[in-house]
């Protein structure tokens, strides 16, 4: 039953009952919910994944990428094979320039806080640290976060992938949705509306993100003008050299694809992620479901492009890959991971991941995106953390394995 109020010759109509307030609060909710750019965003984001699986044999992993600069720098800026990371990484950084500067300014401006909604929570400085050095701990402890465990490992099928998922998405809304004000930590994790002001772009900071975006930059070209092997090397080396060049413009092109993906799903927009995580927005009519579409749109693509790949075909496909499109059948061969193993590492390790992303709101791509684009508290805060978090997990890591070792 409804109540029916007037007031001022106008007619409100109040639920009386739990389950119409339920509904009701599922109807308000549809004015934040954008299907459709989540779809499409999601879709170029599982294209992205495609690309790089299809084309070049590897998988799109943003922790695992960004990690890989601070867990193995040397190998990853010098090394051939890791070429392809840097390229990704600049064709990164300059698409969002591009697109934030050229297309469409006002992407990054969240509508939502424009009202001042206190159940939209603005994240402090604090939580930005807090939130970088779990998300980077978690997934290098893990193996993966809501691209190499999302998009890439349920597309395959991975039972570990579905595990880790279920644990970071646990622990996402967890902590998105006991972060409230009658949380001891709100004070420390959650900042007023007129701070916003203060993580926005400066020059200085957009003067970083472009010094650095060039710098991958240039070690990409200087790794794509790099010497060929000399006329007697091998056919093996002179077929690695090939190949490594080979992966550099479908890494351009998959580093483009994840950009705009990102960004036209509204990934980039906190009260996205958290309208989503704060389950606490059903009751609310506060709550958005975007990000199931997103993720939903990057697993059918994602899906699809493993369908072409031999040994992960679920559908009989007799023309099935052995190898990448761009590589030599000698050397070329798919890296993609195999193990099977559910461990307490992939536990913890995503239930951290899952606890940084509800207290920062961010994930590896968006704040890829957003530290690109000048973001103070994403550039300054929450990557410094989110290295020095996978450092210290891979330190960890390399401690059990050498225990391991030791007792056997």
């Amino acid at each position: 039953m409804l109540q029916r109020l007037s007031q001022n010759t106008q007619q409100v109509l109040l639920p009386t009952t739990p389950t119409e307030a339920f509904f009701h609060s599922l109807m308000m909710s549809l004015q934040y919910f954008t299907p459709i750019s989540g779809l499409i965003g999601g879709s170029l984001i599982g294209l992205s994944a495609a690309t790089l699986l299809l084309f070049n044999g590897d998988i799109l992993g943003a922790s695992g990428l960004m990690s890989s600069f601070v867990v193995a720098p040397v190998k990853t800026l010098t090394d051939p094979s890791q070429q392809w990371k840097l390229s990704f990484l600049a064709a990164f950084a300059l698409t969002t320039r591009v697109y934030i500067t050229m297309i469409d300014p006002d992407a990054l401006k969240d509508q939502r806080l424009g009202y001042g909604e206190s159940t939209m929570p603005i994240a402090s400085p604090l939580a930005f640290i807090v939130g970088g050095f779990l998300v980077g701990f978690g997934t290098k402890l893990g193996n993966g976060c809501t691209t190499g465990h999302g998009i890439c490992g349920l597309a395959r099928l991975s039972k570990r992938s579905l595990v880790a998922v279920l644990s970071f998405m646990a622990t996402g809304v967890i902590s998105a949705s006991a972060c409230s004000v009658t949380c001891p930590f709100y004070p420390y994790f959650r900042a007023s509306y007129e701070s916003v002001v203060n993580s926005l772009p400066t020059n200085t900071t957009i003067t970083i993100g472009t010094v650095i975006a060039s710098l991958a930059a240039g070690s990409a070209i200087s790794g794509f003008l790099r010497k060929s092997p000399s006329p007697n090397a091998t056919k093996s080396e002179q077929d690695e050299y090939t190949n490594n060049r080979r992966k550099i413009i479908p890494s351009i092109f998959s580093a483009a694809f994840f950009a705009i993906g990102l960004v036209t799903s509204g990934m980039t927009i906190s009260s996205k992620i958290y309208g989503f995580l704060n389950v606490k927005g059903i009751s609310a009519g506060t709550w958005d479901p975007t990000l199931a579409c997103v993720m939903g749109g990057g697993l059918v693509v994602s899906f699809l492009s493993y369908q072409m790949v031999k040994g992960f075909n679920v559908f009989k496909n007799e023309k099935a890959l052995e190898c990448p499109l761009t590589q030599k059948k000698d050397g070329g061969k798919f890296s993609v991971t195999t193990s099977k193993v559910i461990d307490t590492k992939l536990f913890i390790g995503e239930a951290m991941f899952g606890l940084g992303w509800g207290i920062a709101g961010l994930c590896p791509g968006p704040a890829m995106f957003l530290a690109a684009a000048g973001y103070q508290n994403v550039l300054m805060r929450w990557w410094p953390s989110f290295f020095v978090g996978a450092f210290l997990a891979e330190k960890v890591k390399n401690i059990q394995i050498g225990n391991s070792s030791s007792s056997k």
